[in-house]
């Protein structure tokens, strides 16, 4: 579990900081391009789109994991401490689960679009398949965060 969150902590969030950069320098590029030289190109909106998808799949195991994920516990807070021991178990079960179906779901649709050649609409002609890819990596992440969640609840470790 330690290699997953090194490998989660170092490579997976930089990617997604280098997606979230290249999406905002080709906004900037963009609106430039428009302004002063009348020209935009056909690409932009699928590459803006599209790192923008991957960026926020790869963060969210580290958005739960470093507790920026929305936490509503109105009803929660109210309660006794066993009583809140056994919602927050059910909670990571049901989240844990949650992204282990969209992890196969997703996998399932991503053969479904290289099997059938779907790709992109611009120029770019880029296969859908690696766009969605990013569903079950983000959710496999995800899982992963839910499941260290249960553990730590279950057994009191890190």
């Amino acid at each position: 579990m330690k290699l997953i969150e090194k490998f989660q902590d170092k490579v997976v969030t930089s990617i997604a900081v280098f997606l979230f950069i290249v999406s905002c320098l080709w906004m900037l590029i963009e609106a430039i391009s428009r302004q002063v030289f009348s020209i935009s190109y056909a690409i932009s909106e699928e590459v803006i789109v599209f790192t923008l998808i991957w960026a926020i799949f790869l963060t969210l195991g580290q958005g739960g994991k470093e507790g920026n994920h929305i936490l509503v516990d109105l009803f929660t807070s109210r309660f006794g401490a066993k009583t809140k021991k056994i919602t927050t178990i059910i909670t990571n079960i049901i989240g844990m689960s949650y992204g282990a179906f969209l992890v196969y779901v997703g996998v399932a649709y991503i053969e479904h679009l290289f099997s059938t050649g779907i790709t992109s609409h611009s120029p770019l002609r880029l296969p859908m398949g690696y766009v969605y890819f990013a569903v079950p990596i983000g959710m496999l992440f995800f899982s992963f965060f839910y499941l260290h969640s249960l553990a730590k609840e279950l057994y009191g470790k890190n």
